[in-house]
């Protein structure tokens, strides 16, 4: 999707050509199911401001009251099944899709994200990256059962990044599930296997409800503003 002057404002990177993605994407929406069985959630967590579902992120942040990057801390229980999920071969896959989809439409954006990462790890070593083949280095699993948020915006993330949306579940996506972007007054079919990037620190976005009995779940990938902040100010 490009606006006025020819720039990319959101991409439809969908699903790669490879026979086997129906059989990856539930993979990963059963290793998500099970994952959120053992979790430990307060009931605070339910809703929030992007919706009424459970949700767990991972990876390096830096933002709030951190005086370093570090990476996201979580209780025992829900850290080792975040692990879990990290090391699934399903969800690294979808997560190298995501990658290699701001590496194809925006190029320089994926060297400029490179070239702050190797600063980062200079610097702090110790970090641990969710996946060793994506340059987005959070990421966060939206649990459902029937995920539909709210008309909102990440305004932590990088405001010039994208956004990497993945849904996955099983629904009709004619009736129900769409990705909609307020802004440009558009609602975007989004079918379970399939994925959307856009720059969601600035463009306002949700997705529509589902049907009853269906099952809606998604998973995305991001950068957070703080760290190239904190490369580019000289740490």
């Amino acid at each position: 999707i490009l606006d006025i002057e020819g720039r990319i404002i959101a991409m439809l990177a969908g699903r790669p050509d490879s026979k086997d993605w129906d059989e990856v994407n539930g993979a990963a929406a059963n290793a998500m199911v099970e994952a959120q069985q053992h979790c430990v959630f307060t009931p605070s967590g339910l809703t929030h401001r992007c919706g009424r579902y459970h949700a767990l992120s991972t990876g390096v942040s830096y933002g709030g009251c951190q005086q370093i990057p570090a990476n996201l801390a979580h209780r025992k229980e829900n850290r080792t099944k975040i692990d879990k999920l990290l090391r699934n071969p399903a969800i690294t896959r979808l997560a190298g899709f995501g990658s290699s989809a701001v590496a194809f439409y925006a190029p320089k954006l994926y060297r400029h994200f490179s070239n702050n990462i190797n600063a980062l790890v200079e610097r702090l070593p110790h970090l641990q990256m969710n996946f060793s083949d994506s340059i987005l280095l959070a990421a966060t699993f939206n649990f459902g059962p029937q995920v539909a948020t709210f008309e909102h915006t990440d305004p932590h993330n990088i405001a010039y990044g994208l956004c990497d949306i993945h849904a996955l579940g099983s629904f009709d996506p004619k009736a129900g599930g769409h990705l909609i972007l307020f802004d440009i007054k558009v609602a975007i079919e989004f079918p379970s296997g399939s994925t959307v990037q856009i720059p969601s620190a600035v463009l306002r976005h949700g997705n529509a409800a589902i049907q009853p009995g269906e099952t809606r779940l998604s998973f995305t990938q991001y950068f957070t503003g703080g760290l190239i902040r904190w490369v580019r100010y000289g740490f």
